[in-house]
């Protein structure tokens, strides 16, 4: 794996809240030693990275609902209803941001979703799930190209 997939990949699985996974498990899993996922973690600041993920998808998504409905009412309100080209231009990046978020996919997303199977089936079947580490690994390298 190359240096760049490797921090790319060591950012996922730091970013991923729901394993808290130590420095060394990361780097066991990327490839690289410890202290290096701590240099990354510490010079691209990705505690801040991680604590803005908190704001999920959802949340996001609620709120351009929310600037959306305010604007429209904000022009249902004037006697003139219809919206002027800068409220025009403002709905449409809203409307274009709502529909990025609910039908795009990112690497993060099926990081995820693949993390949470893994969650799933590690008490169900160990062993199987010893196994598909290293091939969830290469999938999302896969993906990182």
């Amino acid at each position: 794996m190359k240096k760049t997939e490797a921090k790319e990949y060591a950012k996922m699985l730091f970013l991923d809240t729901t394993q808290k996974l130590t420095n060394k498990e990361i780097a066991d899993r990327v490839g690289v030693r410890a202290g290096t996922v701590g240099k990354w973690i510490k010079d691209e600041e990705w505690e801040k990275l991680r604590k803005s993920l908190l704001v999920t998808r959802q949340k996001m998504i609620g709120d351009l609902y929310d600037q959306l409905e305010w604007l429209n009412d904000r022009i249902r309100e004037r006697e003139v209803k219809v919206a002027d080209s800068k409220e025009s231009n403002t709905i449409a990046v809203i409307t274009s941001a709502i529909k990025k978020l609910e039908t795009e996919t990112s690497i993060a997303e099926i990081f995820e979703v693949g993390t949470a199977f893994l969650d799933f089936l590690k008490p169900i079947d160990f062993d199987i799930y010893k196994k598909l580490i290293p091939v969830f690994d290469a999938f999302i390298n896969s993906k990182l190209k």
